[in-house]
């Protein structure tokens, strides 16, 4: 079989031409860091969600971007296309862990490494061939060029990732184009070639300081076209497909970014030049959402006191902080995020254990089953908790299985209070609509007395 090189790929002007267009995107990228976080952390789960769909689409997966975007949230399948949702949830493990590597500097291309990734990828669907190059000849129907023998798999495979390991003079998109033909002609596996070379061409691109070549659905017939004319050694095609691509992620990224910084003019503009009469209403609206959440913060004040005088061994210390200013509160209001936004931390100690909590404030996580239009006609703000025990990192309690603590969230509908929890006998979301804040604060003390201190 005869293995094109990187160096032996001839590139028209159109191709050159895009591959600057790359440069030229990730540079005007590069200008603009440090990025905000909260604008990296939302592009690139957009991101994520929208690759794997993509790439499980391309195989023939029938889930929608919604379908495929819940089970990667929630990192569970609903049992009704297991096959399916696996491959979705395996895809999406892999593609993190890859990412993982590459932040830990892990080198990747080794056959260790592949067959890792391939076994993940294809775990509870395909467990016999899971790990394992094919063992036999497969032939691709109605294609002029068809997979080697098995029995050369490995060192070509072996040669392959040699050469992206030693490769630093070639263009990175052109490089990670040469990795994805190069796998997908070498056809390795059983099943998962396709989703492989496209995890392996977006490693070599993320490696080279650029970003993901999300091929589309909508790419697929275009896609096949371009991986045939590079078998017959012209790479035009595909180069193309895959720079335009990654400029693509690239100019999102951009265009995020500028929208970000658009949005809080927007917001600070029109707290200057609104209408006086709304300006006061929103005054108005923040000093009695402040006002419901200092009445937590003090029962959870009280609580602590009365029980550290009634216990020798316990100790529940609560540390208060500034509240959010009216400028930040509607920064929140807008899902745009905001620095310093901690409220107050309880940290509970006895002599065989210590745990601390840290409410902050965030955007209101919605729940489909539980959100009313009404409620989702104005934008939250919402007391969030993290956990962490000892001296350890804090995790923001988020999903059921986070915690035996139920409390996920306090957030304000209509001048009311309403606590969103976790029903332990079900495992499920639920609303507690008009609580008292001194029901919410004994609740959650006496909850991780029970479950974390005991």
């Amino acid at each position: 079989m005869e293995l094109w090189q990187p160096d032996q790929i001839v590139l028209s002007e159109t191709s050159l031409a895009l591959l600057g267009d790359v440069g030229d995107a990730a540079r005007r990228l590069h200008d603009l860091r440090p990025l905000p976080p909260e604008v990296l952390h939302r592009v690139e789960e957009d991101l994520f969600g929208l690759r794997v769909y993509s790439s499980n689409r391309l195989e023939g997966n029938t889930l929608d971007l919604r379908e495929t975007v819940m089970i990667l949230q929630s990192g569970k399948l609903s049992g009704g296309r297991p096959r399916e949702e696996r491959e979705a949830l395996n895809l999406g493990t892999v593609a993190r862990q890859i990412t993982q590597w590459l932040d830990d500097g892990v080198p990747c291309h080794d056959v260790d490494r592949l067959l890792e990734v391939h076994r993940v990828l294809l775990d509870g669907i395909d467990d016999q061939h899971a790990g394992c190059f094919r063992a036999g000849q497969v032939i691709i129907q109605g294609a002029r060029h068809q997979p080697p023998d098995h029995t050369l798999v490995r060192p070509l495979v072996e040669r392959v990732l040699h050469t992206l390991s030693n490769d630093n003079q070639t263009d990175g998109v052109l490089l990670a184009t040469w990795a994805h033909w190069a796998l997908a002609r070498i056809h390795p596996f059983v099943d998962g070639n396709g989703r492989i070379a496209r995890l392996w061409q977006d490693l070599v691109l993320c490696k080279a300081g650029l970003t993901c070549a999300i091929i589309r659905p909508e790419d697929r017939r275009d896609y096949l076209d371009a991986l045939v004319q590079a078998d017959e050694g012209d790479f035009n095609a595909l180069v193309q497909l895959v720079a335009n691509r990654t400029a693509t992620t690239l100019e999102l990224y951009e265009r995020k970014l500028h929208e970000d910084e658009k949005v809080t003019r927007w917001v600070r503009e029109v707290a200057e030049e609104a209408d006086p009469r709304l300006a006061e209403q929103r005054k108005l609206d923040y000093q009695r959402w402040v006002r419901k959440m200092d009445q937590v913060r003090f029962e959870f004040k009280v609580c602590a006191s009365r029980l550290n005088n009634a216990s020798a061994e316990l100790t529940i210390e609560v540390r208060e902080y500034e509240v959010v200013d009216q400028a930040r509160w509607e920064h929140l209001r807008a899902g745009l995020g905001a620095a310093r936004t901690w409220f107050f931390s309880v940290d509970f100690s006895k002599p065989s254990a210590r745990w601390r909590y840290y409410f902050f404030f965030g955007k209101h996580f919605w729940v489909d089953a539980l959100d009313t239009q009404e409620d989702r006609s104005e934008p939250r703000v919402s007391l969030l908790v993290s956990e962490a025990r000892g001296s350890g990192d804090a995790t923001r309690l988020a999903e059921p299985e986070d915690s035996p603590v139920s409390l996920r969230e306090v957030f304000v509908v209509d001048g009311r209070l309403v606590r969103k929890r976790v029903d332990r006998a079900s495992s499920a979301f639920f609303y507690d609509r008009d609580i008292p804040p001194l029901e919410v604060a004994q609740d959650f003390i006496a909850e991780v007395i029970r479950f974390r201190l005991v």
